[in-house]
């Protein structure tokens, strides 16, 4: 009989390329999921509990912000919100959510941008905020998560240039995109300009695999917006990691239906979070209907399905779509799609991998 893969080699083995011994499982846990389930320590305790395949994509980024030209940036919480400020010469811009993060799911009630000079002051912001390597967490963080997986840090914490604005306010971002085009054009030719600085420092880590979270999705750009600005800038991301030998995972938890022929144009290793009905608007096997074996495919529970369903259901829905993919399933690793709700039981992700370890190869 095969020797059972450690999760670390589990995970290396698919992004080789190469076959692994058995379905891998992972979870996106943070501590909004482990506050709300005492008992269990971190979610590293939990996901090493549990016997996950851990895909540790929550941690710290590669690189630190050294801002100049005289920005501020603030951050407090008070009375229930949270406030990002930017203090600069040519004016102030806030974001507020309500909730705190880690022990909150915080809720945006206020975007840094509210009239046009904002963009100005947004702008300015980016074009005095430096890139600082910072791998020296690397090491311990590794150890702590052995052999039970890998570590996946972000490329960049700003998506692509134009999915950062949409994410900020995507309302006027849109009409601002097509009546202010001066305007939007240059920031986003800086916001995209600072993606490849914070790239090429990320690049250099020690990091294999590094992750964006692009939260691509129709309810956010068109697949014309998509092609037009997603598309260029994911391949100048993957062109500057291939240099440095590594590979890059695009996260993409929405509406990615009318994507899919799109994103098979990337050259990423894997797209994560990928959501089906209802909350997405696929089944599992659209993706490799479209993809084919290009790429890895990480996801696959709908999270309000996964706050809903027996065990039983689960179970049901696992092993049917896990043989609905033929070979693909050597492609697949079962993931919740995006954050882990607190509702979901421990007994659940039980289940997510005692059916992972049926499906041997």
């Amino acid at each position: 009989m095969q020797q059972e893969m450690t999760g670390r080699e589990r995970l290396t083995c698919m992004f080789e390329g190469k076959t692994p011994d058995r379905i891998a499982s992972t979870f996106l846990m943070n501590e909004y999921y482990t506050n709300h389930n005492p008992g269990h320590g971190s979610p590293d305790d939990l996901m090493k509990e549990l016997g996950a395949d851990i895909l540790d994509r929550e941690y710290r980024l590669p690189y630190k912000k050294v801002y100049t030209g005289g920005v501020e940036y603030k951050d407090y919480y008070q009375d229930g919100k949270t406030y990002h400020i930017f203090e600069t010469p040519v004016g102030t811009i806030t974001e507020m959510y309500k909730g705190k993060w880690g022990s909150e799911l915080p809720f945006k009630l206020e975007c840094y941008v509210k009239e046009l000079e904002d963009y100005k002051i947004l702008q300015y912001v980016f074009e005095h905020t430096e890139f600082v390597e910072d791998y020296e967490w690397f090491e311990e963080r590794d150890k702590v998560i052995g052999d039970n997986g890998i570590l996946v840090p972000l490329v960049t914490e700003f998506r692509s240039s134009l999915e950062y604005l949409m994410e900020d306010n995507q309302i006027r971002t849109t009409y601002d995109l097509f009546n202010e085009e001066d305007i939007i054009g240059e920031l986003l030719e800086v916001v995209k300009a600072k993606n490849i600085e914070a790239c090429k420092v990320a690049a250099k880590s020690p990091a294999q695999i590094l992750n964006i979270w692009e939260d691509s999705s129709t309810t956010i750009l068109s697949p014309n917006l998509f092609e037009a600005y997603v598309l260029p800038e994911i391949k100048e991301f993957t062109d500057i990691l291939k240099q440095e030998g590594k590979k890059l995972i695009h996260h993409a938890c929405g509406h990615i239906k009318h994507l899919l022929p799109l994103m098979k144009r990337e050259e990423v290793a894997a797209f994560e979070s990928i959501t089906p009905y209802h909350t997405g608007n696929i089944n599992m096997t659209d993706c490799f209907q479209e993809w084919g074996d290009k790429y890895i495919v990480i996801g696959g529970i709908d999270p309000v399905f996964l706050v809903g369903c027996t065990v039983e259901e689960l179970e049901k829905y696992l092993i049917n779509t896990i043989e609905s993919f033929g070979d693909y399933k050597k492609k697949f690793i079962i993931s919740n799609s995006d954050s882990l709700p607190p509702g979901v039981s421990i007994e659940k992700l039980i289940k997510v991998i005692e059916v992972a370890k049926r499906f041997r190869f």
